[in-house]
Parts: C-alpha cells; structure tokens; sequence
C-alpha cells in the first residue's frame, strides 16, 4: 500500500514538539475535549449534510473543511506579491540609480540589503500561497473504510497518510479568536496520541484529521463526526438521509451569494401568509448595496481558484478497496450544495452586482480624469 510510515524522532525533538505544537500547553489553549472512544456514541443525531462527497457501503469519503476561504487566501497572497515584486523591479531600481548618481553609497547598500533580507523572500512567500491556493487540491479528503477499520487522509501533496480507526482519540476543539472572548469556533478532531498521550507525527504532519468545518455551534460540529463513528460501528443503513452533498467544483451562483445573503430571496415564499422573512433579506439588500462591491473580488476569486484546483486523486490500492462496496456516489436522496439560479433571485442579483459595479465606475472615474 502506498502510505507514510511514521518516522521516528530524536529525543531533542520530541522534546521541542511536545512544549510546542500539540503539547500540553497548546491543547489547552486549542481547548481540547475528549469525546471518549469511537466506540461510544456521544448522545447526539448524526448528521452528514455537506460533510459527504461519496459513499458506498464499505467507504465514506468526506472532506477536511480545510479550505473555507480558497481563493480569498490566494488573493492576499496574490496582492502581497504584487507589492513586493513591484518594490523589487520598479522601486529599487530607481531608487539605486538616483543615490548612484549622488554618490550616496550608503543608501544604496541599504536597499540592496533590503532587497536581499525582505523583498526577495516575502515575494516569493506571498507567491507561494497565490498558487498553493489558486493551483492546489479543492479538498484535503478523507476517506472511512469500516472492513479495514482504516482512515486514509490528503496532507499536502504527499500520498495519504493512514490512521488506525480504532487507535484513534475524538476530541472536541475549541478556538476563541484574539479580538474575541465571546465567540468560540468549534470542530471535532480524530487524533492518534503516543503512550504518554501526545500528538503522533508523520514527518511534519501531525496525525489528525479534522472532520468538517468549523461551527460555532458544538452540537452541530459533534453530530458530524456522530454521523461518522456510526458508519464505522453499525454501517451506512442506520444513519439519516443527507440534505446536501458536497462537490469539488462552484458554480456560477457562488460568485453572487454574497456570503448565503442570496439564500434569503430563495428561500422566502411570497404567497405564503404571515411570511417574515422580508425584514432580513431588505437588511442584506441594504448590506450587498453598500458593501457588495468589496465581497464580489473575492467571492469571484473563490470561484476561479476552485476551478483551477485539482481534485485528490486516490491511489489505486486505496481506490480498489473501495470498489468491495459498489460504486462510490453521493449520499442517497441528498442534493447538491452547489444550487443553480432561480429566477425570484435574479432581480436581487442584478440589484446587488449593480451597484457593485456602479462602484467600480465611480473609482475608474478617478482614474481616467
């Protein structure tokens, strides 16, 4: 099987590792809660919507929620490079010529330095995070085989790296962001701890697989990793239908949903009485009108790098184990989470994209005068 084995490390770096990534101190502040074995249940309704990408009856492929800013990420990268690159070929370059020609060799050996130390390396930084996100994988997959008790999971560009199932540990995570002390982002992790209870690595990638997006509801992030376990333990025949599936490619409607503002105006029924709905989609009209015109850059970046990312191939020994269940396809009775334009939102759309670009002609205008 083409896997990673795990690497033994020497007594200095586990040390290191062990007050640092993943210790004691940085589970505390990653506020870890053991959700027990995945042999018990934790008490909650499994559910897979847009978890699953495919399935059958021995496998269950879902997806990491690694990439919830794809593109948006690619963008800052993309303008950082733009900044320092124009430093490095435009800026210096005439800075250099004018402190030659005074003979002012100090300054030229400044910027020269600063070329060296800062522009070159964070050109380069800022580039790389423009094409890991614009050209990289639309998932970091992971991939359930209940016969094997397996857990495969993509790691970059390596080959996967596989888990024991039941050598696994659940633990709930929580991270407050700096500038907020109210609201904590939950996710479930599946980690495969040493004997004296630490986070194994596989090279430089710690053995953990992240299962879903982030929530800021816990219930939510627990009764998506439920939806797993139960596969593993009773089988995909016990668990609830699946409203949604997930897809690796966007469609046209992600570039105008201005953030699932759009979803308000598909989801309200005019002819249905005492409809209250119409208060919160005249706020998200009011919000895209003013501020659409910065969302729509990065909700189009969004689409493009997803489209130019590759979709995780698997290797053909883990591929074939799949196939003992039958042919791998989406969640029985769900529907895409890539919906397509219905014509009630059309109107807002054209309103919201409007004015967006009404915007962009009011700054052109600047330009061209």
């Amino acid at each position: 099987m083409n896997t990673t084995e795990v690497r033994k490390m020497g007594w200095w770096a586990r040390r290191v590792r062990k007050v640092s990534a993943y210790g004691p101190l940085d589970r505390a502040v990653r506020q870890w809660r053991s959700l027990g074995s995945v042999r018990n249940g934790t008490g909650t309704v499994p559910n897979g919507d847009a978890l699953v990408y495919r399935m059958n009856a021995t496998t269950l492929e879902i997806g990491q929620g690694a990439n919830t800013f794809k593109g948006m990420i690619g963008l800052a990268g993309l303008s950082g490079f733009i900044v320092f690159a124009y430093a490095l070929i435009v800026a210096s370059p005439d800075f250099i010529g004018y402190a030659v020609s005074r003979k002012d060799w100090i300054n030229v050996i400044v910027v020269l330095a600063f070329d060296i130390a800062g522009c070159i390396p964070f050109s380069l930084f800022f580039l790389t995070i423009f094409l890991t996100d614009f050209f990289g994988n639309t998932d970091a997959l992971l991939r359930f085989d209940r016969v094997r008790r397996k857990v495969w999971m993509f790691v970059g560009t390596r080959s996967p790296i596989e888990l024991d199932w039941d050598r696994l540990t659940p633990v709930s995570q929580g991270i407050t962001p700096a500038n907020s002390n109210i609201n904590t982002f939950r996710s479930v992790l599946l980690v495969d701890l040493d004997a004296e209870g630490d986070v194994k690595f596989d090279g430089k990638y710690p053995r953990i697989a992240s299962l879903g997006q982030t929530s800021l509801n816990e219930a939510q992030a627990i009764s998506q990793y439920e939806y797993v376990r139960q596969f593993m333990e009773i089988g995909p025949a016990h668990l609830p239908s699946c409203a949604t599936y997930l897809e690796h490619r966007t469609v046209f409607r992600d570039i105008v949903r201005f953030f699932g503002f759009l979803d308000l105006a598909r989801n309200i029924d005019w002819r249905r009485p005492g409809e209250t709905g119409g208060y919160g989609l005249v706020f998200a009209s009011l919000f895209c009108m003013l501020l659409g015109w910065g969302i729509l850059p990065f909700n189009l970046a969004s689409y493009i790098a997803y489209r130019c990312n590759r979709i995780p191939k698997w290797p053909k020994d883990i591929d074939d184990y799949a196939k003992d269940g039958g042919a791998m396809r989406p969640p029985k009775g769900a529907t895409s989470e890539r919906l397509r334009i219905v014509f009630k939102e059309v109107p807002f759309i054209v309103l919201w994209v409007g004015c967006a670009f009404a915007v962009y002609a009011w700054f052109a205008s600047w330009f061209i005068k």
